[in-house]
């Protein structure tokens, strides 16, 4: 990665020398193969002398090895000078700490006391390096990179022990941001551009070390521990999002959406490592790992169906808008988008592609009308099965027992929407809009996509069954992990968890559909370890529906290359 971001206090510049002469730089070389000796002899010393197991202090070393082998490489490439410099000495003291602490985190962690001593020492250092590189007139693009990635793998480990401690796996977030950010540059080259200095961001740096250090005590209170980490990664957030933002601004037009989807990836692992946290993420791990692998299989046939009927409730839809699509093309279309739906941010690209691939038959505006009516008669099949549910779990005796704020907060949403949905209807009725304008085409359009010969009825067989086949399917999945739901719990609280993944801020509906699991399944007497695993293995098994969409693409290639 070529970078973007400074390394954390020091302020060292991300000179853009190119390849120096190796018979200039040599002496550097040189001198920096007998320090690594140095770094390799003090990172197995100070760990064997810890008392840390000789396997752990090994598997630090060989990586310690690794590192300095590619440091070194990087030297002879992109260090400039003769001299090695003080700032990449201290480096390379900050490296060794760095070893020690994997040494601890491969141990098992523990040695608290040791572990803060040794990184409040490192950060102590950190600003030095770059110091001491401007003072000698020795900035490089080496010193700069070398400094950045001991820094990002200073903030990894300590965040990989913190996970140990009192935060628990979600203080792992804290460790991720640099490694996400180069992954994300790897998709978008755009993220690879260069950043104005910014005095906030080195200060950010220096507070997520901070934090780290201080989620190493043991007699941290948990509630303090996940609170620090929650604040700490919103600020790295907010860091990594303005320089994202310049970046982009940087860029061309087309980044803007890899922009989006890049922020609905990171929301989404962020919202799965607080639900992790909360509901207890290892205990449903375990609770996945026993899962009955007949129900699951039952989960999959019924979200296959699922798919199916979908795929012909969109045949029926689209027909009265001159769009002529056969049961095996919808089909293979639906699977498709499926597939794009599940694994890519937002969850309406595939619906978005499959529109696209049907408006040869007719305009644009017909095919996603046809699209957003389809998805939309779904989403009203979905709401009155739950709104019918909710009435009876609410009135009849011994049925779910809804919180008072929650039954409340439902009670007035569902009239809200059927008062709304009335103001609708007599507003077409008595003042419709003008033929000719955008609203009088889109009212026109689902007018001959709802009320053609045939078609109402159809749409309501199809969309009936798609609703009870996605609702078996968590029910199966619930079974599966041995937390099986009252009927009532699978018609009124399921689909309030599956309309969470209507919100387009993550990929596939992860994050947003297990933390609506874990909050409203406890209501069908779920633990909320149970109540994640049931989730997680719906979204799992929903994924696992949508691979026949994997044979389409192949498929399609194969034609197309075969093709003269």
């Amino acid at each position: 990665m070529t970078v973007a971001r400074e390394s954390a206090a020091t302020g060292a510049p991300h000179t853009t020398a190119g390849r120096p002469d190796t018979a200039e730089n040599r002496p550097a070389v040189t001198r920096f193969t007998p320090l690594t000796f140095i770094c390799v002899g003090v990172a197995l010393a100070s760990g064997l002398a810890l008392g840390l197991p000789l396997p752990a202090v090994l598997a630090a070393a060989s990586a310690l090895v690794l590192a300095l082998v590619g440091a070194a490489v990087a030297l002879a490439r992109h260090h400039p000078y003769a001299r090695l410099g003080g700032a990449n000495v201290v480096t390379l003291i900050r490296l060794t700490v760095v070893a020690f602490l994997l040494a601890v985190l491969f141990a098992g962690g523990g040695h608290p006391v040791a572990v803060i001593a040794v990184s409040i020492v490192a950060l102590s250092l950190d600003g030095v390096d770059g110091y001491l590189a401007r003072r000698q007139g020795l900035s490089s693009r080496f010193g700069a990179g070398f400094d950045m990635e001991v820094d990002s793998a200073f903030a990894l480990v300590l965040a990989l022990l913190a996970g140990l401690g009192p935060a628990g796996p979600l203080a792992i977030v804290l460790g991720l941001p640099r490694y996400l950010f180069g992954a994300a540059a790897l998709a978008y080259p755009w993220l690879n551009g260069s950043t104005a200095p910014r005095y906030s961001r080195k200060v950010i740096c220096v507070l997520q070390l901070i934090a780290l250090i201080a989620l190493q005590l043991p007699v941290l209170p948990a509630p303090a521990a996940i609170a620090i980490v929650i604040v700490t990664a919103g600020l790295l957030a907010w860091s990594f999002g303005v320089d994202i933002r310049e970046l982009r601004q940087n860029a061309d037009a087309s980044a803007r959406p890899a922009l989006i989807r890049l922020g609905q990836a990171l929301l989404t692992v962020l919202i799965l490592a607080i639900v992790w946290q909360v509901a207890g993420g290892a205990e449903a791990l375990d609770i996945l790992l026993t899962a009955n692998p007949w129900w699951l299989l039952a989960a999959v046939v019924l979200l296959v169906t699922h798919t199916v009927l979908s795929a012909l409730r969109w045949r029926v839809t689209a027909a009265p808008l001159g769009i002529d699509l056969t049961g095996a093309h919808a089909i293979r279309e639906y699977f498709l988008a499926q597939l794009v739906n599940t694994t890519l941010p937002g969850g309406v690209v595939g619906d978005a592609a499959r529109a696209a691939r049907t408006r040869h038959q007719a305009s644009l505006s017909r095919s996603v009308g046809a699209v957003v009516v389809e998805r939309g008669v779904g989403q009203v099949a979905l709401l009155t099965v739950f709104a019918v549910a909710f009435v009876a779990t609410l009135l009849a005796p011994g049925g779910i027992d809804w919180p008072a704020p929650l039954g409340a907060g439902i009670s007035a949403a569902l009239l809200a929407l059927t008062a709304a949905a009335l103001v609708l209807l007599l507003r077409l009725r008595f003042a419709p809009p003008a033929p000719e304008s955008r609203l009088g085409r889109v009212v026109e359009g689902t007018r001959r996509s709802l009320a053609a010969p045939g078609v109402l009825p159809a749409q309501l067989l199809l969309s009936g069954g798609a609703t009870v086949c996605i609702l078996a399917a968590f029910a199966c999945c619930a079974a599966a992990v041995g937390a099986p739901l009252p009927l009532g719990a699978v018609f009124a609280v399921v689909p309030l968890v599956l309309f969470a993944m209507v919100l387009p801020i993550s990929v596939g509906g992860w994050g947003v559909r297990e933390g609506a699991a874990v909050a409203l399944l406890p209501l069908a007497a779920l633990t909320t370890a149970q109540a994640f695993a049931t989730s997680a293995a719906f979204g799992l098994m929903a994924l696992v529906a949508s691979l026949p969409g994997l044979a389409l693409v192949w498929t399609r290639r194969r034609t197309l290359e075969t093709t003269p």
